[in-house]
């Protein structure tokens, strides 16, 4: 059997491009391959698709945004900070930051307070035991004005507020936008305190040694608080304790603290037994007149010759000693004592005895101090400067 071509065979079967109505290249091999009919959709040209945006520049372009957004949320922020940190009241805070916390001499720095080794209440020991002291602050109102500023503020002191106003002074600027406030020194109150005693007695304030000039009185730059005020006097004198407040800044000095000093039992023993040695001092002279004490014998006749003169004291005064005055512990004579003088006489008329008195022995004047011996007496005696020593 032979093969044969029929006409309805495999070359009738049209291409496969006009039965899809696609245009397709011709299959490669194959001879009578033609192109099939076009169709609109081919003819129709096609629009331009817009590329998409690549993923990594998408990521950059919000990053960029951001760090846009960082940077200027950072400048006001950082604008913000920065002018909170040159307010006027920061100096102010940082001051009394210090004081609270009872850093003095940090906070002595900061405000450029100037202090001596004589500014005995301005260190930390003393501070320490000093009461009613600055235990918190709250800043009411800051005035700022063209190079200068006012902080009112209110100090916490001994459970109660009290006013204080701080100045300050413009320095100059940081980054040449932000002002730099330099705190102006406050003026500091002061303990005045007033012995009533010999001139160089110590007595302490809140712990600390101070020695009296020759008024008695002593003035001290204090920081705000309450310093107790005492005398050690030994064994001779005795005195009140008192305290000296000073309140707040700008204060011109506490409310003066007397301390009153009297005589303890020994003291008054030293004191009599002081006035008794002066009136046997005197009583001790062969002189008629004896000098610096408050009795004298008068009328010698100058024809005659006195030998073996002398005092004898019959009784002796009794005296009170009482409070401080400004020359000493007041001796007064309570009852006077009397003396009598003998001397033997030889003259146109023979050899005897004269005598004078009894005579008032005046013991009145004033215990000046003491030592470690005693008591120091001195005499009212008008033009005495006699003094005695127990």
């Amino acid at each position: 059997m032979t093969d044969h071509h029929q006409a309805d065979g495999w070359d009738a079967v049209p291409h496969v491009a006009a039965i899809s109505g696609t245009r397709v290249a011709a299959i490669s091999g194959t001879r009578d391959a033609a192109p099939g009919p076009v169709t609109d959709d081919l003819r129709r040209p096609r629009r331009p698709r817009s590329r998409p945006l690549r993923r990594r520049t998408l990521v950059a372009l919000v990053a960029g945004g951001a760090a846009l957004l960082l940077v200027v949320v950072g400048g006001i922020v950082g604008l913000s900070v920065g002018a909170g940190a040159h307010t006027a009241d920061r100096p102010v805070r940082a001051f009394l930051d210090d004081l609270t916390a009872g850093r003095v001499a940090t906070a002595l720095s900061d405000a450029g307070i100037d202090h001596s080794a004589d500014d005995v209440l301005l260190t930390e020991a003393a501070y320490r035991a000093a009461e009613d002291t600055v235990t918190g602050y709250r800043v009411a109102r800051v005035r700022q004005g063209d190079g200068s500023a006012t902080v009112d503020v209110y100090l916490r002191q001994g459970g109660r507020d009290v006013g204080a106003t701080f100045t300050l002074t413009q320095t100059g600027t940081d980054w040449g936008v932000f002002p730099v406030w330099h705190l102006d020194a406050p003026k500091l109150g002061t303990v005045e305190v007033a012995v009533r005693g010999p001139s160089g007695t110590r007595f302490d304030v809140a712990g600390r040694s101070v020695r009296t000039p020759q008024d008695g009185t002593v003035t001290l730059s204090a920081l705000p608080g309450t310093y107790p005020v005492t005398l050690d006097g030994g064994k001779w004198v005795a005195s009140t304790s008192s305290s000296a407040t000073v309140s707040g800044f700008g204060q011109t000095a506490s409310s003066p603290v007397s301390i009153a000093t009297t005589l303890t039992a020994a003291g008054r023993q030293a004191a009599t037994k002081a006035v008794d040695g002066w009136v046997d001092a005197c009583i001790a002279s062969a002189d008629p007149a004896p000098s610096g004490c408050s009795f004298y014998a008068y009328g010698e006749d100058p024809t005659y010759t006195y030998t073996n003169e002398h005092w004898t004291l019959d009784t002796r005064p009794v005296v009170s000693v009482g409070d401080w005055t400004s020359a000493g512990w007041i001796v007064t004579t309570t009852t006077y004592g009397r003396a009598t003088f003998t001397a033997d006489i030889s003259g146109p008329g023979g050899v005897g005895t004269a005598s004078a008195g009894p005579m008032n022995v005046n013991a009145s004047g004033w215990i000046t101090g003491f030592t470690a011996d005693g008591a120091t007496f001195r005499s009212a005696v008008a033009g005495s400067s006699a003094e005695s020593g127990s």
